[in-house]
């Protein structure tokens, strides 16, 4: 028997996009993916679970019970095909039979197995990636309960909360190290500035301190060189590291890297010296070059010439390490513009002072203030540069000669003990740190100047830090979410996430009613201090704030004694503590349903990024929330099932009680267990859908297989869902119409068939029209009487209705059922 194809959708490009963007394969095994599968041979009773996983020409698993390789070929792989079925779980319950199956080498061979279960590993966008699988060496004909299929569809979205969460650390590690990297890029270029200033103009000195800073920046540099311009020639003037050895080395502007660096005053990046062809081969190999970066030292238009960094191996470097280079040479090009014109400039300050000036970082000089007992309390500003100015929003004309806790009331302790420490200690101390009254973080170096002064260097990092801040809350919600199993755990656990990260003093989350006329809010969370408003409250109380709560927008007031939607009356809001406000509506079919609010009790803008904070965050709330409200549905619907099972049974006496009245023989408690079956089955089709809908082609499906093959039956409508009270209905009409044909019309003919179509109709009450047609069978004829029970069962019609046309056609029996579409629908409320 040759092996079934491998499916097509194994090769999609968009799925293994997605696969390779998770990085999973061939990672080591970890505990929250062996914990699932553990957990799912639990749930079947099965020796074998896999999170399996399909890539372009192997199948590869991330954890395994009961299954020793790590991976097989494609040929070998049922998971594969289960990657067409996005929406379902692939059951097979005898590989042996499927012709999928029946050849694959688990199958014929080693482990000789039989019985198969896969829940679909589906992304957000409904790729899916593999499957989280059970498999059994002996063949299960009934496949798995409803609560196993359920639970290993759970199980299969835990997977990919897993495979998520694991993506998400991922990439906050990644940008933390490439975080990292750019502060030691910007702390080297800083320190680098400094050592220029230090220099005094002295060549040497300016010239070392931009190889060192450019190379501590670019890691991957193992030598670096200034290359000046000495008429036609280039020569090494100050070398570091690798190329040390080669200090004073002339090369010429022509035929060589650097030289067309030089002469078009652009910088050049070489991948690999081995084959590009501006390098100088000879001199490559003389000094080991296997990739380098050039950056021009120039002076207005005038090149004077090469800053260089070269490492032994090909592909060293990339187009940011050119550019962060580029930044360096720039600092070259100062230092050595203000080190011609020092000796003109030293007398009025200038050099100092322009540099100062033009520094993108705020720079400081200050002088402590200490009390009588020689204890350091303050510090005052001796100057500070235009920067400053723009980083903290002070104007720098107000502040020289006044302290830090005169200008910034109330500012932290930290601000004063730490650059105390650096006058005491005479150590350099990097920082970062909020300025609380400010909102604002910096990050910095503060380093010794002469006596009790100090200098410090440094930028606003707050986006940075406030957007770390918001990914690890959200990690930590995640797991909150994931781990609680009531609202009011989940509400009030991501309120305090969200309080504390924005920095507001009251978060909570709450219900609306009506057309945002109201809203429930559940235990909310609140700064020290502040009270609480769980509880029910009028919108229209509070100002006019309900449109754009309709419309599904956010409510954003940033002042509520100077927004046009509050400003008339603002006091009540203010009396529970809310002068700035976010109200984040959660939406469902198109209307607000709930609220994600944030206050705080002074005015604030709140940023766009801390809208889309609150805005995951109520999204995520409301996930967790539907979670926890569909399992408590779910007990409700459990009551509501045995209450209709017990209609049934009323239905069932009241069929009794018509049909045998009176009779003694068997044909009538037949036709009365064959009516009772027909609504089985249609209990049969409810119970899938929990008792809620049916699908309207199922119950025909299942009631009609039990009187002929469904090939005698022609089905043409579109696929409603129906209501349980229309479900048994119909399946009883069907059951009746059926039996007759199968005795006196098409079906007990072996030609005839039966057309079962069904429309709907628009109008002022919209209405389901059902069609049976009846052909290939005997002549009929119009019953010479009322008839017995079943006739009356098709007279009253689909739901009592007794809205049945009834033709009896030479050709078979013509019928047209019709029901308002409303009592025929499940009505949503």
């Amino acid at each position: 028997m040759k092996p079934h194809p491998i499916p097509p959708l194994v090769t999609d490009a968009a799925r293994l996009d997605a696969l390779a963007d998770f990085a999973i394969l061939d990672t080591p095994a970890e505990a929250g993916f062996d914990g699932i599968v553990q957990l799912a041979c639990q749930l079947c009773n099965v020796p074998v679970a896999l999170v399996s996983l399909v890539a372009e020409d192997r199948q590869w698993f991330k954890a395994r019970v009961g299954f020793p390789p790590c991976e097989t070929d494609l040929n070998s792989s049922v998971c594969a095909h289960a990657l067409a079925q996005p929406d379902a779980l692939l059951i097979i319950p005898d590989l042996t039979t499927d012709p999928r199956t029946a050849a694959n080498p688990l199958v014929t061979g080693d482990p000789f197995i039989r019985f198969y279960a896969g829940a679909p590993l589906r992304t957000a966008s409904g790729l899916v990636l593999g499957s989280l699988c059970v498999i059994d060496k002996v063949a299960r004909p009934k496949g798995l309960t409803a609560s196993q299929v359920n639970g290993l569809r759970l199980l299969a979205e835990q997977v990919m909360s897993q495979l998520e969460l694991r993506r998400a650390v991922t990439q906050r590690d990644t940008l933390r190290a490439s975080e990292h990297q750019a502060y030691v890029a910007r702390d080297a270029l800083r320190d680098t500035q400094l050592a220029i200033v230090a220099a005094e103009g002295a060549l040497n000195p300016i010239l070392g301190a931009v190889i060192d800073g450019a190379m501590r920046a670019i890691p991957a540099a193992e030598g670096g060189v200034f290359e000046l311009i000495e008429g036609p020639e280039l020569e090494y003037s100050l070398a570091r590291g690798a190329l040390l050895p080669h200090q004073g080395v002339r090369v010429t502007l022509d035929g060589s890297t650097s030289g067309a660096c030089a002469r078009t005053n652009q910088p050049i990046l070489v991948s690999d010296a081995g084959t590009d062809p501006r390098v100088n081969g000879a001199l490559a190999k003389r000094i080991n070059l296997g990739s380098a970066v050039h950056a021009p030292i120039a002076r207005g238009s005038q090149v004077l010439g090469v800053l260089k960094l070269q490492a032994s191996y090909p592909f060293a470097f990339s187009d940011a390490d050119l550019a962060q280079l580029t930044l360096f040479a720039g600092a070259a090009t100062v230092g050595l513009t203000e080190a011609a014109a020092r000796a003109e400039l030293r007398a009025k300050d200038v050099y100092w002072r322009g540099l100062f000036d033009r520094l993108h970082e705020g720079f400081i000089v200050g002088e402590v203030v200490r009390d009588a007992a020689n204890r350091i309390t303050d510090w005052r500003y001796v100057e500070v540069n235009p920067a400053w100015g723009e980083l903290v929003g002070i104007d720098p004309a107000t502040v020289i000669g006044r302290t830090i806790r005169e200008m910034i009331p109330g500012v932290e302790d930290e601000w004063v003990n730490e650059f105390a420490d650096v006058v005491v200690t005479g150590q350099a101390a990097n920082f970062t740190r909020q300025a609380g009254t400010l909102r604002r973080w910096y990050e910095g170096r503060a380093f010794p100047l002469d006596g009790d002064r100090f200098g410090v260097i440094f930028l606003e990092v707050t986006q940075r830090v406030e957007a770390e801040v918001r990914r690890t809350a959200l990690l930590a919600l995640g797991d909150y979410l994931r781990d609680l199993t009531t609202t009011a755990e989940m509400t009030h656990a991501a309120a305090e996430i969200v309080g504390r990260t924005l920095g507001a003093t009251r978060a909570g989350f709450g219900r609306i009613e009506g057309d945002v006329e109201a809203i429930v809010i559940e235990p909310d969370w609140t700064a020290p201090g502040q009270v609480s408003i769980a509880g029910r409250h009028q919108f229209d109380d509070y100002g006019d704030i309900r449109a754009h709560l309709r419309r599904g927008e956010p409510l954003v007031i940033n002042d509520v004694t100077t927004d046009p939607r509050t400003r008339d009356d603002p006091a009540a809001m203010q009396a529970i503590g809310i002068t700035a406000l976010v109200n984040m509506p959660v939406r469902e079919k198109g209307r607000t349903v709930a609220v994600f609010i944030a206050h705080d009790t002074q005015a604030r803008i709140w940023t766009p990024e801390e809208l889309a904070f609150l805005r995951n965050v109520a999204d995520r709330v409301e996930v967790g929330v539907a979670r926890v409200r569909a399992e408590e549905l779910q007990g409700v619907l459990n009551h509501e099932l045995a209450h209709r099972l017990k209609n049934t049974l009323a239905i069932v006496q009241s069929i009794a009680s018509s049909t045998l009245r009176g009779v003694t023989e068997r044909g009538p408690v037949e036709a009365f267990e064959r009516r009772v079956l027909a609504l089985s089955r249609a209990h049969d089709v409810l119970m899938q859908k929990s008792w809620t809908v049916a699908k309207m082609r199922a119950v025909m499906e299942s009631v009609l297989a039990m009187q002929a093959d469904l090939d005698r039956f022609a089905l043409d409508g579109p696929d409603l869902d129906i209501s349980p009270q229309a479900a048994l209905s119909l399946s009883l009409l069907l059951h009746e119409l059926a039996t007759n044909a199968l005795k006196y019309g098409a079906l007990s003919a072996t030609a005839g068939k039966v057309r079962i179509a069904w429309r709907t109709e628009e109008g002022q009450a919209p209405a389901l029209v059902l069609d049976w047609s009846e052909s290939g069978g005997p002549a009929v004829t119009p019953p010479s009487n009322r008839g017995g029970f079943g006739s009356k069962l098709i007279r009253m019609g689909l739901v009592g209705t007794r809205a049945a046309n009834l033709r009896y056609d030479p050709v078979g029996l013509q019928a047209e059922f019709r029901a308002p579409l409303a009592e025929i629908q499940v009505q949503v409320h």
